[in-house]
């Protein structure tokens, strides 16, 4: 390739990574305000924290002013919360702090780290297969993932944190896979301080990088023997990303020493119990596969990391490493943790990603249709997209999305309505008591409270309203008898399930 050759590649990546992120954003940012509401599992809980950090961005707080007794090991109702590590809540505070207090502000944080994730894929698939049809048909599977934009949008349990996991893992295997391109100390720094991020936002995992950095070290060592140099950038690396990450940890622990270490033995809980119910078979994330990549699309997976195995364009000291994260990411969820949550290996799919689009592009190569490989790609990315999915959703048959835009409308207008010197208010429904205090940052609120607890605050004159119950969901005796209550008859509806 001529100089004059390597402008015109450069030139042309350069418009391409600018539409894939302009495509991206535009595409998360439709998504992400689609829903006026909060999602239960997990966004209304980090929106809480993320709205109380705006205040005190060092004390991660559910309830900020608890008014009833609470138990700090339980992360739906407690007081200080470390049930995550901070990162993507700081990010979601600042957005609040800057744009407002809304769902779109709360969001914007995934639809920008989302849609950088777009071109740096691109870029990374490049260094991987030095081909430009399998880096673009893998940007764009990731463009318009239907997984990757309901977790932008919240929709999907762990939302927003697991889109800045995503990024920063993705970011932090790029800046090495520079590194390891040009040798220069200043990219495997940004490699360390992306990882060190990754940790401050999912904890030990956002060292994956370093597993396929040793993996190139072992390599590496078997081949040349002297890897001196190489394992001082691993070691720098490795340094910038303690240094990035663990000051936070040695804060919670001298702060709240109980709760820190309680969240600690919680995380490991992970490896030897199906926490909170989540179990399933070692098949579960491969069943989960079209859920994961698009239907039918994900067959190219095995199909091209056959073919890159084969290729002699495919980087040999990349691929070695990124097939042993993919491998040992899928291995230690299905086989390692009892716990299983099919987005616990989403932070790999674009990994696997390029993989699918190598076994597509190369198929379509060998069958010598090249004419048809725009159509080809349009066809991928609509399976990934997977829009029967998407019109479920989004359809007026989904009545509790219906319930829930209802709902969150009484809760925003709800302030306005109550008489001064309310600060509690009572008998939501379960875990909706943290959408109105993200609405309503100055209240309090419970789904229910202890009698003890109740008879309390009555001793102390503290005003409360309560939602009317209905027919079903009766007023319970002890909060109906409670001096001065103010009943709320705003058409709030009850779901049927139990207190």
């Amino acid at each position: 390739m001529t100089p004059q050759d390597g402008r015109g590649e450069r030139a042309a990546h350069a418009r391409i990574l600018g539409l894939l992120f302009v495509a991206a954003f535009l595409v998360r940012f439709l998504f992400a305000r689609a829903d006026p509401f909060l999602h239960g599992w997990d966004e209304r809980f980090h929106a809480l924290v993320a709205r109380n950090l705006v205040h005190d961005p060092f004390t991660p707080m559910l309830i900020a002013h608890p008014m009833a007794a609470f138990d700090f090991r339980d992360w739906t109702g407690c007081h200080v919360w470390l049930h995550k590590q901070p990162l993507f809540l700081w990010q979601m505070a600042l957005s609040l702090k800057v744009f407002g207090i809304s769902e779109l502000s709360l969001r914007l944080p995934s639809v920008l780290l989302g849609a950088l994730m777009v071109p740096m894929l691109f870029r990374f698939a490049f260094l991987l297969t030095a081909d430009t049809a399998v880096s673009l048909l893998a940007a764009l599977l990731l463009c318009f993932s239907s997984y990757h934009l309901s977790l932008v949008a919240g929709i999907r349990g762990m939302d927003h944190n697991d889109v800045a996991f995503g990024f920063y893992v993705l970011a932090s295997l790029w800046a090495w896979a520079e590194s390891r391109r040009k040798a220069a100390w200043g990219w495997a720094a940004l490699a360390g301080a992306f990882a060190g991020c990754a940790v401050l936002n999912k904890w030990l995992l956002g060292l994956t990088v370093f597993l396929g950095w040793g993996v190139d070290l072992l390599r590496a060592a078997r081949q040349r023997g002297d890897v001196k140099r190489d394992l001082r950038q691993f070691l720098f690396a490795l340094a910038v990303c303690g240094a990035v990450a663990l000051p936070w940890q040695v804060y919670v622990m001298q702060r709240w020493p109980e709760v820190a270490r309680y969240e600690n033995a919680y995380n490991v809980r992970h490896l030897t119990e199906a926490v909170e119910g989540h179990d399933g078979s070692v098949w579960i994330y491969a069943a989960n596969a079209p859920e994961l990549l698009g239907p039918w699309i994900w067959i190219f997976v095995p199909i091209g990391i056959a073919m890159a195995a084969a290729s002699r364009r495919v980087d040999r000291r990349l691929l070695a490493p990124v097939l042993a994260i993919v491998g040992f990411v899928f291995c230690f969820f299905s086989f390692a943790a009892k716990t299983k949550i099919v987005s616990y290996v989403f932070f790999v799919v674009p990994l696997c990603q390029c993989f699918l689009a190598y076994g597509v592009v190369g198929v379509q190569r060998r069958l010598g249709r090249r004419p048809l490989l725009a159509l080809t790609f349009l066809a991928c990315a609509g399976l990934s997209l997977d829009p029967q999915r998407v019109r479920a959703y989004f359809s007026a048959q989904n009545t509790e999305r219906g319930r829930r835009i209802a709902t969150t409308e009484i809760l925003k207008g709800l302030r306005a309505q109550l008489p001064p010197g309310v600060k509690l208010v009572l008998n939501t429904n379960p875990h909706e008591n943290v959408d109105l205090m993200f609405y309503a940052n100055d209240l309090t609120a419970y789904a229910r409270i202890p009698e003890a607890d109740l008879a309390a605050l009555a001793a102390k004159g503290v005003r409360v309203a309560a939602f009317k119950g209905d027919a079903r969901h009766p007023l319970p005796a002890s909060l109906a008898a409670y001096p001065g209550l103010v009943v709320l008859d705003v058409g709030y509806a009850f779901r049927d399930v139990p207190f």
